[in-house]
């Protein structure tokens, strides 16, 4: 490794460490509880649509800790460093070390890759594969590739990794039989041969993998909404996962300050690469497509599968964030060398533009709450602060207790979960609820309620039961927490 790499990853490091021991939020806490459990259970995971690895993974890291921190450097922050490097590594064998270091920096400073290199869940992991996948996959393409029998196993083992990390991983591997079929065709049976280790290789899995595309069906139809939830609608979706790419964790609007810095970024690239692809030599040609490819065949054929299942996010296409950045570094290196000042001019105004985006993305993030994770260990706090498990109850319109509140709760606060997604499907609500006529304080989370209970029927059986709402927890992202007392202790106060 070069001094330079090596001082962009520390650098890289430095500005991940900020927020990594925040409070897990809804998915998180999921994926924690999930972890914790014997390795005998770590592929019971139908309710989580994911396949295993990052389960497994993060089972063997917490015997050493519990800690948000620990398991985010394991599952998250690691694989992002590991993601710069490859960035760096395909960069400079494709382009040069001046696009590879400055591809990199782009990298390192996204808010978007900050903030998933911290995140508890697969996406930071699957990016890594993704980038070792099409580092080997590169390597292997070319027609003078010495120890072609050892890429091609790299290239197959690392696509496998990528599998059992996410079910967005495949489009990637589309993509690459893609582009070997249009450009590489005297390397494509080699190719397709060494592709049967990971496709026979994740045939143990489908019917798993169809059991939580059922579940996930199942949510859709009891929940209406939820798709739009945890997915873009099809004609949103690739605008705002560019949208994403430049802006990162800012909350992308239609206004001046958006349409501006995104015309800088966008319009850049899109003059450079049209003069440039006119004019470049055939080899970077082939070097230039490579990364088009693999920026543009995933996002469009996950984009084409979307209409029938809500898969399209900026967050899990993370992995061609990288081939978006590659693409903008390799665009300014070769016009920053330009007799011609509106090509220099275009080339400076895209790398100010970029750096500009990430530096207010990246502070904004770090200042902003409403940037940052879900605060439950911070409610929690408060709660447990103020209200005594003898005297407060819980209540969740939701399957379950939320997850965030199982692994932060200490103190074992009773709770009532309506067992339901959809209030609507709870047989008896006042049966469900009337144990809280046992306590004296009743907090009732509003998170996620304007999908299970739109019609508020839990303040209306509770005003039934005698209770009264006396104020409200507002913590960002996670909403109201709406506090009930019964009315005669209100009347015997005054």
């Amino acid at each position: 490794m070069n001094k330079k790499l090596g001082l962009i990853l520390i650098f890289a490091a430095l500005l991940r460490l900020p927020l990594i021991n925040g409070s897990f939020w809804m998915d998180e806490a999921a994926q924690a509880l999930e972890v914790v459990r014997p390795l005998s259970q770590q592929f019971d995971i139908i309710a989580d649509f994911q396949p295993p690895l990052l389960h497994l993974i993060l089972h063997f890291a917490q015997y050493f800790s519990y800690s948000e921190s620990w398991l985010r450097l394991i599952g998250a922050l690691i694989p992002g460093l590991i993601t710069i490097l490859f960035t760096y590594k395909i960069a400079s064998q494709m382009f040069g070390k001046k696009t590879a270091t400055l591809a990199s920096l782009f990298l390192a400073t996204s808010s978007f890759h900050i903030f998933y290199s911290q995140e508890l869940r697969p996406y930071s992991l699957v990016t890594m594969f993704a980038l070792m996948s099409m580092y080997f996959y590169f390597l292997f393409l070319q027609e003078n590739a010495s120890k072609e029998r050892n890429l091609g196993l790299k290239l197959s083992i690392t696509n496998l990794l990528g599998l059992y990390s996410s079910y967005l991983f495949p489009f990637l591997m589309i993509g690459q039989l893609l582009f070997a079929l249009g450009h590489s065709t005297k390397q494509l049976p080699k190719y397709l041969k060494f592709q049967l280790i990971p496709i026979l290789g994740f045939l143990p899995w489908l019917p798993t993998f169809f059991k939580q595309l059922s579940a996930g069906e199942m949510v859709r139809v009891d929940l209406p909404g939820w798709d739009k939830v945890v997915s873009l609608t099809p004609l949103k979706a690739i605008p705002l996962v560019f949208a994403k790419y430049i802006f990162g964790n800012l909350d992308v609007e239609p206004n001046l300050f958006f349409i501006f810095f995104g015309a800088l970024v966008i319009i850049p690239i899109l003059i450079l690469l049209f003069v440039k692809f006119k004019k470049v030599a055939s080899k970077e040609k082939y070097n230039l497509l490579f990364i088009l490819a693999w920026l543009i065949l995933p996002l469009l054929t996950s984009w084409l599968i979307s209409f029938y299942v809500p898969v399209v996010g900026a967050k899990r296409l993370l992995f061609l964030l990288p081939a978006f950045y590659i693409l903008a570094a390799y665009l300014i290196n070769s016009f920053l060398q330009k007799t011609k000042k509106i090509y220099f001019a275009l080339a400076i105004t895209l790398i100010l533009a970029i750096f500009s985006t990430n530096l207010i993305s990246t502070i904004s993030y770090y200042t902003n709450p409403l940037m940052q994770r879900e605060n439950w260990k911070g409610l929690y706090q408060e709660i447990s602060d103020t209200f005594s498990p003898a005297s407060t109850i819980f209540i969740y319109s939701f399957t379950d207790v939320f997850s965030p509140m199982k692994w932060y709760d200490t103190k074992n606060y009773p709770s009532i979960s309506t067992g339901e997604l959809s209030i609507s499907k709870v047989d008896d609500l006042a049966n469900t609820l009337k144990r809280v006529v046992e306590y004296e304080n009743v907090l009732v989370f509003d998170y996620l309620r304007d999908l299970s209970d739109p019609d508020k029927k839990i303040e209306k059986e509770l005003t039934n039961f005698g209770f009264k709402e006396i104020g409200v927890l507002d913590y960002p992202n996670i909403g109201f927490v709406r506090i009930f007392t019964k009315t005669r202790l209100l009347i015997g106060e005054i």
